[in-house]
């Protein structure tokens, strides 16, 4: 099929009011998949493949360099904002910036562009189970099974951004702290030892520890250490005999896992159980790789660190140059309130068109 004309503002907005109104919290996303796919499949040209709950659309292949348009379908779960609105120019509801906004940009441009016109290959990748647990990650599957992947020039990652385009993203890390104690009959507390009373001054200091802002090829990443989750004691008249510590820990792009566990568990008192409950490696910060600098030339849209952590760390883990461009708002996150600005739809479209049919 030949080059479409480019989607009217209203077909885009109408889009992704679509892809919003179909419920996709993570391990639903059936449904969301099921139409993406049938579009894909009426698009009449390329192949598309069926990845449990995963669509990955793969242009003609004509030994050109693969560009691969990357976006999650699923959602967080809903706080009453299931059915999509319009409201002063926005479309407010669930999902709509995180990141079903970005996923109808990569619909609309795999349905209008002509793959075989590109100076590049090109592939979309609709995956699964991003705001759940890692090890439930649809991209993560994807890229395991289809290894002609791993054989891209660039990824796109259009997870939020404001229309910027953010680079790299931070690691992330959960470690349990166990603070050891002794039960006792609170009227008689000198019997026991208070798992939260021994651990308050060290919580106390945690909140203090020092966290920097670090730079890498010139942009700034933040580095953060929070108490997220607490939990002691199973009766209202026993001390407590250990305390349970959540500590997330978000670090910059300039050193391993590895090397971030060792850094909190510097620390944390030698007497206290620490363990690793979950981690995930930085994303890589590419914009010294020619490619990525000529997007952002095109793009014309400020460049900045990514400070959460998003899906270019598994592309930049296999050595493939990866970035975040994306139409929602990164602050609407999560939030009840979520809302995307529909001009920013068309923009994308045109960023994204403009570079990929120019080369």
């Amino acid at each position: 099929m030949p080059h479409a004309p480019r989607p009217s503002d209203d077909a885009l907005a109408d889009l992704l009011e679509r892809l919003v109104n179909i419920p996709s919290v993570s391990r639903q996303e059936q449904a969301i998949a099921d139409l993406i796919a049938a579009r894909l499949e009426a698009r009449g040209t390329g192949e598309v493949i069926r990845i449990n709950r995963s669509v990955v659309w793969r242009g003609p292949k004509r030994k050109k360099p693969l560009v691969v348009l990357v976006g999650h379908i699923d959602t967080v779960r809903p706080q009453g904002n299931e059915v999509a609105r319009r409201e002063d120019g926005n479309l407010i509801g669930l999902g709509s910036s995180d990141m079903k906004a970005g996923v109808a940009v990569m619909l609309a441009l795999v349905e209008t562009l002509d793959p075989l016109e590109l100076p590049y290959d090109l592939a979309a990748v609709f995956y699964d189970g991003e705001e759940g647990p890692p090890e439930r990650n649809g991209l993560r599957r994807v890229l395991r099974r289809k290894r002609w992947l791993r054989k891209a020039r660039l990824a796109i990652v259009l997870e939020p951004t404001d229309l910027g385009v953010e680079m790299g993203c931070n690691g992330s890390v959960n470690l349990e702290i166990t603070v050891p104690g002794r039960s006792g009959h609170a009227a008689r507390p000198w019997t026991g030892v208070n798992a939260v009373r021994v651990g308050a001054e060290w919580l106390a200091a945690i909140q203090h520890a020092a966290v920097k802002t670090v730079e890498v090829q010139g942009l700034a990443f933040r580095e953060t250490l929070e108490i997220t989750r607490l939990r002691a004691g199973n009766a209202r008249n026993v001390l407590p005999d250990r305390m349970l510590v959540n500590l997330n820990h978000r670090f910059p792009p300039d050193r391993t896992l590895e090397e971030a566990v060792q850094r909190v568990r510097e620390l944390v008192p030698p007497e206290f159980v620490f363990e690793v409950r979950s981690g995930s490696p930085p994303g890589r910060v590419c914009l010294d790789d020619p490619l990525v600098q000529d997007f952002v030339r095109a793009s014309g849209g400020r460049v900045a660190g990514k400070q959460g952590w998003t899906d270019v760390a598994r592309f930049t883990e296999l050595g493939i140059p990866a970035f975040n461009y994306g139409p929602g708002l990164v602050e609407m996150c999560h939030r009840a309130d979520e809302y995307c600005p529909l001009a920013n739809l068309g923009v994308a479209y045109d960023v994204l068109a403009g570079w990929l049919q120019r080369g």
